[in-house]
C-alpha cells in the first residue's frame, strides 16, 4: 500500500482528479449535454433508433443509461466522463513508461492532468472521454504486441483486449476510427510484417464486432453531410487547434495569446532538443503518428465531404502530442524543462478559470432562467423556446414544464435533428409560432443574445418577436445572461 501511495502516478491521478472535479456542481450544461440525457433517460430500444438517425454510435448512450440508475444530478452524470479522462492519463503514462522511460511518462501525465482541453471533455456528458479511453486502450495494447518479438507468447487476455477496445471505440464515436491507425502506419513504417498482420487480425474481429452497426453507417455518412455545421478548415481552424494543444476556447484573447505564443516557443525548443538528440528519436514515432493521422484524415476528408475538423473529434491526437511533449522533456536541458514547465503551467492558470466559469452561449444560464419560469409558469402558460439548442437543457432542468420549440430550417446547417431521434425522445418541433402558441394564455418566448444581435446586425428584427408582437401586448423581458425570456399576454388569441 505505501508503495502505491508513493508512486508519481497516484499524486497525478489524484491531483487531475481534483481540477477536474472543479466547478462538477456549478457548470452549465448545454445542448450536447442535455441531449445524452435525454437520449440516455429512454430504454435501450429507443437508444439504438435515435441514435441510427443521428451521427453517434450508441455504447456512451448505454453506459449512461446504466449509469442513471444510480443518480441523476449534472454532477454525477459528469463522473463517467471523468472518471475515463483519469483513465486516459493512466494508460499514457504506462504506454509512454513503456517507450521511453519513467521520466518521460510523469512529464506526459503531468501536462494531461492541468490541459484544459483534457478538463473541459472530461465533464462534458458526451462520449469524447469514453473515445479517447478506448483509443488508448488500443494503443496500450498495441505497445504490448509491438515489445513481444514472438506472437505465439503474445497472451489472449491481451489479444481479446486489443480486439475488445478497437470494437469499442467504434462503437463509441463515428470518427473514432481514424484514432486508431497510428499502429498500422508504425507497423508500415518499421517494415514489420509479422506484427503488422497480428494487428490486421485484431481489426478485423474488431470490425466483425462492429458489424451489426456497420449496416447503419452508410445512413449515417448521410447525416455527418448534413449534420456537421464546422466551416471549411483554414489558417485559422489551424491556430485554434494549436491554441488548443495547452487552452481551450472559447477563451479570453488574453488566454489565447499566451496558449498560442506558448505553443509556438514550446515548439521552437523541441524542435532544438529533436535536433541534439536526433539519435534518440525512434521512441517518439508512434506518438506522432498518433498525434499526426487523425486530424490529418478528419483535414482530407473535410475537403471531399463535409467539414469534420474539430479538435475534440480527435481528442486522442491531442493525448499523442502530449506523449511526444513529455518525451521530448524527460530529455532536455534543466533550464529547457524549468521553461516547458513553467509555460505550461501560466496556459492552465490562465485558461482553467474561464473554462470552470463559462456561461455563455452554447453553455448559457439555463437553470437561472428555469428556475424563475418554474414559479412565473401557470396553467394556461407555454414555453416556447426559439430552437432547440435552449429547448433541450431546459427540459433537463424543468421536465414538467410545458415547453415547445421552433424546428430548425430544413435542409440548413442547423437542421441536425433528425425525426426519429426526436420520436425517440418523444418531443416535437413546430414549424410554425401560431401552431405552437395557440391557445394559450401566455407565452415565454425564450431566445439567445447572439440571434437577435445577428438579425439587428442584418437590419432586420428577430421575425418569431415581430410575429408575437403583433399578435400581443409589449412583452415584459427578464434577462439570464445572454439568455432572454420575453413574456408575452396573449388575451384573446
Amino acid at each position: 500500500m505505501r508503495r502505491f501511495l508513493g508512486h508519481p502516478l497516484f499524486g497525478l491521478i489524484t491531483g487531475a482528479g481534483v481540477i477536474r472535479l472543479l466547478g462538477v456542481f456549478a457548470r452549465g450544461i448545454q445542448y450536447d449535454d442535455a441531449f445524452s440525457i435525454l437520449l440516455a433517460g429512454t430504454t435501450f430500444d429507443e437508444i439504438i433508433a435515435g441514435t441510427a438517425a443521428d451521427t453517434m454510435p450508441p455504447l456512451y448512450y448505454f453506459i449512461l443509461h446504466l449509469w442513471q440508475i444510480f443518480g441523476s444530478s449534472i454532477a454525477f452524470l459528469r463522473l463517467p466522463g471523468i472518471i475515463f479522462s483519469l483513465g486516459i492519463i493512466f494508460l499514457a503514462y504506462h504506454v509512454v513508461e513503456k517507450a521511453a522511460g519513467r521520466q518521460a511518462a510523469i512529464w506526459t501525465a503531468a501536462i494531461l492532468a492541468v490541459n484544459p482541453l483534457q478538463y473541459y471533455h472530461a465533464q462534458d456528458i458526451r462520449m469524447y472521454s469514453l473515445a479517447t479511453f478506448l483509443i488508448m486502450v488500443w494503443i496500450w495494447a498495441a505497445m504490448e504486441l509491438i515489445l513481444e518479438k514472438d506472437l505465439q507468447n503474445f497472451p489472449a487476455w491481451k489479444w481479446c483486449v486489443l480486439c475488445l477496445s478497437g470494437a469499442g471505440a467504434l462503437y463509441s464515436h463515428a470518427l473514432a476510427g481514424f484514432g486508431l491507425l497510428s499502429p498500422y502506419v508504425f507497423f508500415l513504417l518499421k517494415r514489420d510484417w509479422k506484427h503488422l498482420w497480428g494487428m490486421i487480425a485484431a481489426g478485423v474481429v474488431s470490425l466483425s464486432l462492429y458489424i451489426p452497426w456497420l449496416t447503419l453507417v452508410p445512413g449515417q455518412i448521410v447525416k455527418v453531410q448534413q449534420a456537421f455545421w464546422t466551416p471549411v478548415p483554414g489558417v485559422v481552424e489551424v491556430f485554434q487547434s494549436i491554441i488548443m494543444v495547452f487552452g481551450d476556447l472559447p477563451a479570453p484573447p488574453v488566454a489565447m495569446g499566451i496558449s498560442l505564443f506558448s505553443a509556438v516557443l514550446i515548439a521552437v525548443i523541441c524542435g532544438i532538443s529533436l535536433v541534439r538528440n536526433r539519435n534518440e528519436n525512434e521512441s517518439l514515432l508512434i506518438f506522432f503518428l498518433m498525434a499526426v493521422i487523425p486530424p490529418a484524415c478528419l483535414l482530407f476528408l473535410s475537403y471531399i465531404m463535409r467539414p469534420m475538423f474539430v479538435p475534440r473529434a480527435f481528442l486522442s491526437a491531442y493525448v499523442g502530442l502530449v506523449a511526444c511533449l513529455g518525451v521530448v522533456c524527460s530529455r532536455s536541458r534543466i533550464i529547457e524543462k524549468c521553461l516547458i514547465g513553467s509555460l505550461i503551467s501560466i496556459c492552465a492558470l490562465a485558461t482553467l478559470p474561464s473554462s470552470i466559469q463559462y456561461n455563455e452561449f452554447p453553455r448559457s444560464p439555463f437553470l437561472a432562467a428555469s428556475t424563475y419560469l418554474e414559479s412565473a409558469v401557470r396553467p394556461g402558460d407555454v414555453i416556447l423556446h426559439d430552437n432547440k439548442l435552449s429547448f433541450f437543457p431546459s427540459k433537463v432542468y424543468s421536465p414538467r414544464l410545458n415547453s415547445q420549440f421552433l424546428m430548425d430550417i430544413p435542409g440548413s446547417a442547423n437542421d441536425t435533428l433528425a425525426s426519429q431521434t426526436m420520436r425517440s425522445l418523444d418531443i416535437k418541433a413546430y414549424e410554425d409560432v401560431g401552431t405552437a402558441i395557440r391557445g394559450y394564455d401566455r407565452v415565454f418566448f425564450i431566445v439567445f443574445q447572439q440571434t437577435i444581435d445577428e438579425f439587428t446586425a442584418l437590419g432586420e428584427v428577430h421575425p418569431v418577436l415581430e410575429e408575437l408582437d403583433e399578435l400581443a401586448d409589449k412583452p415584459v423581458e427578464h434577462k439570464f445572461g445572454d439568455l432572454l425570456v420575453f413574456e408575452y399576454s396573449m388575451g384573446t388569441y
